[in-house]
């Protein structure tokens, strides 16, 4: 029953299914519209080599039935699922392979953050594929150290999806409040106006992206914006009716149970949960 409740509130609204099937139905159904999918393979703190094959084969399956020069498909991978919580090397050479197989075919890969602990690892993985342009790293506003990460990476040349944060960390890594948690992200994102020439704002709050769209009206940049799968999405189809670039971030796999359970424990996206219900979800 319970299973039922989840797949009900849960898996026909965020999360795509299974397979990578699924998710690339659920993409092209956004594609179809002008809208982009960031593909994302649920799994984190994998140990074991046969999850961790699981998850690098979901992505080179992605990359292979993709089409060359696809602009509207990017994947987004998370470090301890390709092996980070292994050693670094496991996770560098795994990340490395995904990088060149997307390259191959001009797609775009992000690095997702995790846990405050693993910032620094997570960067260093990133950086190590930084001279292919094909590659962006994602940042949370609500850790209090961003700020200095995000500038160290764009005077590298590197590319920000820039969102709130969600997981659960100590108040002296984090900021609590919406209020904290929204002035840092408008500090970045004006940073980021000021000294990047591509970015990702990733974020639901639409005071937040008609800030940015403001702000771009005069300084032009290439701006992308992100927001979950079944979140927003008809917010997502009036921006790029508006000619913005946009897309879903559309996670997939086997354990969407176990990934909802333990995200429906965070206040973050128990609150995108139920902002999902007020909205129509048609895509």
């Amino acid at each position: 029953m319970l299973n039922g409740f989840m797949e009900k509130l849960v898996a026909g609204r965020w999360i795509a299914g299974p397979t990578v099937s699924d998710v690339m139905e659920r993409g092209r159904r956004f594609n179809r519209l002008g809208i982009g999918a960031i593909m994302n393979y649920l799994g984190e703190a994998l140990t074991s080599q046969e999850d961790i094959k699981d998850a690098m084969d979901s992505y080179r399956e992605i990359l292979k039935r993709v089409e060359k020069g696809d602009r509207l498909t990017q994947i987004s991978v998370k470090p301890t699922q390709i092996g980070l919580s292994v050693s670094p090397d496991m996770a560098k050479k795994n990340y490395a392979e995904i990088v060149r197989l997307a390259g191959e075919k001009d797609i775009f890969v992000w690095v997702d953050m995790e846990e405050s602990e693993l910032v620094d690892s997570t960067i260093e993985l990133y950086m190590s594929q930084l001279p292919n342009k094909n590659t962006g790293l994602c940042m949370q506003a609500y850790l209090r150290r961003t700020m200095d990460d995000v500038k160290k990476v764009t005077e590298k040349d590197g590319t920000i999806r820039l969102v709130k944060g969600a997981y659960t960390e100590p108040d002296n890594v984090a900021y609590k409040t919406k209020a904290e948690i929204d002035k840092n992200y408008i500090e970045i994102m004006q940073y980021l106006f000021d000294n990047s020439p591509r970015f990702m704002i990733a974020s639901h709050d639409d005071k937040i992206i008609e800030r940015a769209r403001e702000i771009n009206r005069e300084r032009k940049k290439d701006v992308w914006y992100a927001m979950l799968n079944g979140i927003r999405n008809q917010y997502l189809v009036d921006l790029q009716k508006k000619g913005e670039t946009v897309f879903a971030y559309i996670p997939f796999g086997k354990k969407w149970v176990q990934y909802s359970f333990r995200r429906m424990q965070e206040a973050g996206h128990i609150s995108l949960l139920m902002r999902s219900m007020l909205h129509g979800q048609k895509i």
